[in-house]
């Protein structure tokens, strides 16, 4: 069996009005932690995966705890994430919807157990964290 790597949702200040978001995959080795994100502005973003530990950032503001998955699946998530739809013809569409998006992506992929409770919870609680909707 392979270990197991944890999945979070990291929000961060950003120079924008909303926070940034994006979906850390704590994988064991430094290097193989990444960050994935769409980066940009309104109508301008564009899919990014960055190598890198966010904890280690001063703009994190919180970290909050997803699932866990086999190690084998990251570069299943990462498949995913470069694949999700980046809608710059949306107006206001942004990198907390991206992460939403990407979250749906991995649930239908089988990736993350929408029937899983402990993962629903923090799926819930990270929709009522999304700002700007009306």
């Amino acid at each position: 069996m392979s270990p197991k790597v944890s999945i979070y949702v990291a929000i961060s200040v950003s120079d924008g009005v909303y926070k940034h978001w994006g979906v850390f995959i704590d994988a064991p080795r430094e290097e193989d932690k990444v960050l994935l994100q769409v980066a940009g502005s309104d109508g301008r973003f564009r899919y990014e995966l960055e190598t890198t530990d966010v904890r280690q950032s001063e703009r994190l503001v919180e970290l909050l705890p997803l699932y866990d998955v086999d190690a084998t699946q990251i570069n299943s998530i990462k498949t995913v994430a470069s694949q999700v739809a980046v809608h710059n013809e949306i107006r206001g569409w942004n990198c907390q919807d991206y992460v939403l998006d990407l979250l749906e992506a991995l649930e239908n992929e089988a990736i993350m157990n929408s029937k899983d409770a402990g993962y629903k919870k923090q799926r819930d609680l990270l929709h009522g964290k999304q700002e700007g909707l009306a």
